[in-house]
Order: C-alpha cells, then sequence, then structure tokens
C-alpha cells in the first residue's frame, strides 16, 4: 500500500501554530502540499498577537526540506488567507478549520460579549474562511474542506455554551456545503477531535497528555483530504486513538392524529413511551428522508391508521404487522384422492386413474392441490386491525404459483403474510400471501388469497395495490374450447373434508346469515373443476404443465349445478371464464391458467435409461426365454412390457410374448401388450426366484401394473416354472 500523497496541492491549516493544527501542517509538507500557517498568536482566549508561532512552524518545515508560508490574519478575514495561498502558489485545494480560542463561563454568568466572541472566531470564521475559498474551488472542480467541531458541541459540556452551540453549528454548516459542493467535486466533513492542546490543557488531567496527543487525530484528517477518499457529509468523534462515525437516529415514533379528532397533550403523554422507545430506531441521511418519514405518517392518518386505536375496526397498517405461526401440515395419499375427489375428478373422465388410484404408476396430485396445506396458515379472526364479522367473508380472488410437482405424501410448511388491505368503499379486501415449503426447504408453491370483508369499507384506505395478481380479460371471441360437468349435490360436502371447515357450505342457518338462500358450494372448488379442466384440453392432463392460476370469485355456485368452462389460449396462457350453465353467470371471472412449456407432457411409457451394462435379472429372463414351452404360452395367452429399473430409472425393457405358439421373450418394446409391468432388478429377482411376493410387492407399490391388471396374475404359471433358477 503506498503513501498517501498531496504532491502540487495547496493545503490551508487556520490555526497552525500549535496544537492539531501545527500536527497537520507539518504532516501535509512532508507528504508533498505546498502549506499556508496560518496563526494569529494570540493566547487560548484570544487576547494579543504574535507571527512568531506561525513562523517557527515554517520554519520547520522548511527544514525537513517542505514548502510552506505564514499568514498571521484572524479567521474572521478570510479573504486574506486564502489570497496568501494564491499569490505564494496560484490556487487552494484545501482548507483546515481548525483555529479556535474558549471563553468557558457557565450561562448565568455569561456576557454577550463573551457568546458573539466565540461564534466569529468558531462559526464566522470558518464561514469566512471557507467562502472566500470556495468560488476557487468550483472553478477547478476540486477541494478538500474539515470543519473541526468538537464532543461539546454534540453531547454538551458544563459552561460551554457558546463553544457548544458554535461547535454544532458548524456540523450543520458543513452537512449542507457537502451537498452544495458534490457536484463539483468538493467534499466537506466534520471532525468532533478530543486531544491535549493550548486549549484543553487546562480541562484535563496531566496523565491524559500522553494518550491525548494530536498525532492520534492527524491521520482521519490526511486521509479525509486525499484523492482517493470519497468520504462527503461525514461526522467524526475520535481521540486517543479511536475514530468512530456518528450519525443521527430517531425512534419509530407514533403517529397520534386523527382526522375528524383533535390532537391533544394528553395523548402525548400516555405515548411517551412509545415516541421515546430507540428499540427500532433507524438512520436518517438527508432531510429528504425526514420528510418522507412525515409524508408516510400522513398517508397512516389519512387511511385511518394511527397509533392512537383508530375508531375505525379496520386499520390496514395495524393488520400488515401481524405475524402469523407457521403452518405445519402432513398429508398422504388418501388426502391427495380425497381432495381430487372434491374437485370432480372421476374414474369415468379421461385419465383421471392417476390422480385416483394410489398404486397407478403415474399416480400424482391435481396442481390445484396447492390451495389446501396453507388455507389454515392465515386465520383472520385474531388479526389486530382487523375486527371483522365472520359471517361477512367471502373470497374474492386466488393465485396459485406452482415451483416443483406437489408430493402425493409428505411435510409441508407454509408462512402468510398480510400485505396490504384495500378499501373497495362497500368492503374490505384483504391481500395475504403464503408461501409453502417442502421438508428440505425449496419452496413448493406461493398462493395469493384475497378476502373480501363486506360492509368493512370507507376506511379511507387505498384502492388498489402493486402487491395484487391481476385479474385479465379473455380475448373478445368465441371460446376455442368448452369443457362442461355436472356438480354432485354433496359436492361442498365432500370438498370440506380437505379442509376447508366453513359452515357457509353446509349449515343452511349459517348460510342464511350471510344472505344465500342455501348453502353454496367452495369458490376454491370450483377453482379445482376449472383449473383440471384447462389441464385436461391444454396440458395432456399433466399436472407439471400447469405453472400458475388466477381467478376472481364472481358469483355463488348451488350444488348440484353445471360448471362449463370457457378457455381461450394464447401462447402459454389460457384464459378462461367459469359459467354456471343452468343459471348463464359467471362464477369465474378474469382467469387464466399460464402453461409450463418447460414441461414436457408425461409419456407412459418410460424410457430405457443409461448404458447397457448387465442386470441381475437379465439372467432370469434369458433363462425364462430358453425353457419356454407352448403349454406355459398356452395358460397364460397375452402379451407384457416389462420395465426394468435401477435407483429409479427404467435400465431395460423386455418384451414377454407368450399370445400364442411357442412365445417369445427378448429385449425391446412389445407391439401391443395387454399388461406393462415397472419393477426394480433386486426385486424381479425375488419373483422369479420365488422369494418375493408379487401381490405385496404391488400394493406396497414396489411393482408397478398398468392396462388389464389381471393377466399379470396368469404369470403365476411362468414364476413357479422357473422358481429355482
Amino acid at each position: 500500500m503506498g503513501d498517501l500523497r498531496f504532491d502540487g496541492k495547496v493545503v490551508l491549516v487556520t490555526g497552525a501554530g500549535a496544537g492539531l493544527g501545527k500536527v497537520y501542517a507539518i504532516e501535509f509538507a512532508k507528504r508533498g502540499a505546498y502549506v499556508v500557517v496560518n496563526d494569529l498568536g494570540s493566547t487560548p482566549g484570544g487576547v494579543g498577537k504574535s507571527a512568531k508561532v506561525a513562523d517557527q512552524v515554517v520554519e520547520e518545515i522548511q527544514r525537513n526540506g517542505g514548502k510552506a508560508v505564514a499568514n498571521y490574519d484572524s479567521v474572521e478575514f478570510g479573504a486574506k488567507l486564502v489570497q496568501t495561498a494564491l499569490d505564494n502558489f496560484g490556487k487552494i485545494d484545501v482548507v483546515i478549520n481548525n483555529a479556535g480560542i474558549l471563553r468557558d463561563r457557565s450561562f448565568a454568568r455569561m456576557t454577550e460579549q463573551e457568546w458573539d466572541l466565540i461564534l466569529k472566531i468558531h462559526l464566522k470564521g470558518s464561514f469566512s474562511v471557507t467562502k472566500a475559498a470556495w468560488d476557487h474551488m468550483k472553478k477547478q472542480g476540486y477541494g478538500r474542506i474539515i470543519m473541526t467541531s468538537s464532543p461539546s458541541g454534540i453531547y454538551g459540556n458544563f459552561g460551554q455554551s457558546n463553544y457548544s452551540a458554535a461547535k454544532m453549528g458548524l456540523v450543520g454548516f458543513a452537512n449542507t456545503l457537502a451537498l452544495e459542493g458534490q457536484k463539483y467535486g468538493i467534499h466537506v466533513n466534520t471532525i468532533a477531535p478530543t486531544a491535549w492542546t493550548r486549549l484543553t490543557e487546562s480541562l484535563m488531567p496531566p496523565s491524559s497528555e500522553k494518550e491525548l496527543r494530536p498525532e492520534y487525530i492527524m491521520p482521519l484528517v490526511v486521509y479525509l483530504c486525499h484523492d482517493s477518499c470519497t468520504e462527503n457529509g461525514g461526522l467524526f468523534d475520535l481521540g486517543g486513538g479511536l475514530i468512530s462515525k456518528l450519525r443521527w437516529q430517531r425512534t419509530k415514533g407514533a403517529v397520534l392524529r386523527e382526522i375528524g379528532r383533535d390532537m391533544r397533550p394528553e395523548d402525548v403523554k400516555e405515548h411517551w413511551s412509545t415516541i421515546t422507545d430507540f428499540s427500532e430506531a433507524y438512520s436518517l441521511k438527508t432531510n429528504t428522508e425526514s420528510s418522507m418519514k412525515t409524508a408516510e405518517a400522513i398517508a397512516r392518518i389519512q387511511s385511518g391508521d394511527n397509533d392512537l386505536g383508530s375508531n375505525h375496526p379496520i386499520r390496514p397498517n395495524v393488520a400488515k404487522k401481524h405475524k402469523f405461526a407457521p403452518l405445519v401440515t402432513t398429508h398422504d395419499r388418501n388426502a391427495i384422492i380425497l381432495y381430487a375427489l372434491g374437485v370432480g375428478a372421476s374414474t369415468k373422465r379421461k385419465d383421471n386413474l392417476k390422480f385416483l388410484f394410489e398404486l397407478h404408476d403415474e399416480f400424482c396430485a391435481l396442481p390445484s392441490y396447492g390451495v389446501v396445506p396453507p388455507f389454515g396458515s392465515m386465520m383472520l379472526g385474531n388479526v389486530e386491525g382487523l375486527e371483522i364479522n365472520p359471517t361477512q367473508i367471502l373470497h374474492g380472488e386466488q393465485y396459485l404459483e406452482i415451483y416443483k410437482p406437489i408430493p402425493v405424501e409428505g411435510k409441508l410448511t407454509s408462512q402468510a403474510r398480510i400485505v396490504d388491505v384495500l378499501d373497495k368503499g362497500s368492503g374490505a379486501a384483504i391481500i395475504n400471501n403464503v408461501e409453502t415449503f417442502d421438508e428440505s426447504g425449496e419452496k413448493v408453491f406461493f398462493n395469493q388469497f384475497v378476502t373480501f370483508v363486506v360492509g368493512a369499507g370507507g376506511f379511507r384506505g387505498n384502492r388498489s395495490s402493486d402487491e395484487m395478481k391481476a385479474v385479465a380479460s379473455p380475448p373478445k371471441r368465441a371460446p376455442d374450447a368448452v369443457i362442461e360437468q355436472k356438480t354432485n349435490i354433496d359436492q361442498a360436502a365432500l370438498y370440506r373434508l380437505s379442509g376447508d371447515h366453513n359452515p357457509l357450505h353446509i349449515d343452511p342457518g349459517f348460510a342464511a346469515m350471510g344472505g344465500f338462500k342455501e348453502p353454496i358450494l367452495h369458490g376454491l372448488c370450483s377453482f379445482g373443476f376449472s383449473t383440471r379442466h384447462v389441464m385436461e384440453q391444454y396440458g395432456n392432463n399433466d399436472p407439471k404443465m400447469i405453472k400458475a392460476v388466477k381467478v376472481r370469485f364472481a358469483s355463488p355456485v348451488i350444488p348440484g349445478q353445471t360448471l362449463r368452462t370457457e378457455m381461450w389460449k394464447e401462447g402459454s396462457r389460457v384464459f378462461f371464464r367459469t359459467v354456471v350453465a343452468e343459471s348463464g353467470k359467471a362464477c369465474l371471472t378474469g382467469a387464466y391458467v399460464d402453461l409450463n412449456t418447460d414441461a414436457a407432457p408425461t409419456s407412459s411409457a418410460p424410457k430405457e435409461q443409461g448404458p447397457s451394462t448387465s442386470l441381475a435379472s437379465d439372467a432370469f429372463f434369458e433363462e425364462t426365454a430358453k425353457t419356454l414351452t407352448p403349454e406355459i404360452v398356452k395358460k397364460v395367452n397375452a402379451i407384457f412390457q416389462w420395465y426394468i429399473t435401477t435407483d429409479g430409472k427404467v435400465a431395460r425393457e423386455w418384451e414377454m410374448d407368450l399370445s400364442g405358439g411357442s412365445g417369445k421373450i427378448a429385449r425391446g418394446k412389445a407391439a401391443n401388450p395387454g399388461c406393462t409391468i415397472t419393477i426394480s432388478d433386486e426385486d424381479v429377482m425375488g419373483v422369479f426366484s420365488g422369494t418375493a411376493n408379487p401381490q405385496q410387492l404391488f400394493f406396497s407399490g414396489k411393482m408397478k401394473v398398468k392396462g388389464n391388471i389381471m393377466l399379470a396374475q396368469k404369470l403365476e404359471v411362468l414364476f413357479k416354472s422357473h422358481s429355482k433358477l
């Protein structure tokens, strides 16, 4: 790391005849700067004048090979100091405002003259010198300025009200200059040093002289003035080798104004502990940041939210602070099947068996099952800021986004948070975001539940939010495809077993309290029906093809009515609207499904993977092929496709044609298999050798059978004939 050099730079140090200023001047000269050593030569109290102290510092610099000139003017006449730099060196690059005096006295005894003198030297003197240098620095596009404040200015000190006022004034002065000079390459910083000097020696014990030397202040000043330093507007408290940067902090505070109500001193008293609580403090760097906090408070007030306790039952900012506990749920294959039945899956519908039969070789969860695990994660009954009537709650909108296939069994954790509460006039819309993670911590899906509370509007809140997942209008043409399906009279009773136990959907009395003539179908049940219809029409009935679903719940559905899903496909988005066929009313609007274009539809036939190395089961198939008899082939009379797996991937395919003649067993695919069997290399050995029970393997899911399952039972004669292989 190279030395910080100031070759060719011109540095003006005020009060440089002794103490801090002297140390600064000598160090800058040592590092190649041309130095103007200013000192009036007065006493610490500002009395008298002598050129001697400035001349001695100049002589020391010159003896050491440096370049310096003296100036004996008071800092009140800043132009004279700067002119000395210009006359001797042609420019001014750095100003160290260091000069100062003391007139300490308790405030009760202080005279106006003592007050004015201190402010004249410290505050006005720094102004005068800086003002004289400012235009020169602007023209050359470069400048470094140091203001010297004091811990007394920042924290106060007994007997120094005049000194403290002047030193704190320098902080504000420097902060503004830092803003105004930045675009001209002028950096202004402030130091508040603690050091043993002529001014402080009478205030400190003698033992402090060694530990509080000016040399421990100098390194920061030199660095702040170097070209490589980008610091601007900083305030530093330092001494004895410690250097610290200071910043302003404010408490979180309390908003104590409410529209239509006077703001009272009693409110301040009642909330004083909140006003002065620094446990959630934050720092501010600019006046703009301070103004923004005020603006945020005004916005809260206008929305009806404050820290007094609003008269309105809906207080958005209070509600958004609520911390929901994570919800951990577990589900098994039965839950997956029960949900599929609840949203209309049927063994009579195309390719629905994989959603209803746990031993199906493609058994999987419907993508819309993603709304079920997080459903209980956001109970609104105990949320402060949401005083709502549970009979007035309606499901307004729903968004589901899926990140990975939903496991057919396992544990999931859902974390909810209220991201906004909207004032819709006739009610309040509560936007709840819920993220759901699997046991490995990976996000499985994301939901946004929008709950509408009838009659809860009028709290002067926002009517829209960037947080809301937007609905979308379908194209203005006839639907590209339509699927109709009649719901069951007990559809709601079945769907509620998946977790939504709102009595609105089964209890006529409770439904009547909500203004309905009879119980209505869950909105999320209709959501599941239509998502399945879109997947059937445009996703090859493959859950991996569904990336996201958004709907708005427009009107109720009565169990037993027919749902008609009207679809328009444009690119990877399928717009849809769901209509109750009997009434012609739309129950789902603004809806769409985003297809996952990266996911290829599931193929029913696995592909052989990996290298064609020998498997243990190869010998069984090869030997069986050699020993087939027409008698065995006649008894079986069927064609089979075998897929043998290792590490979960298909490693071998075998065609077993036992439909006539002497039969055939060979590697490859069967032309028209009546039954397909997928089994691991290890388990198929157990089957052929008689040490494993095929039925147990089937019911445990280790052997998957597709097609005519009854044909597989005919293989028993083959297994028995070769059990000694």
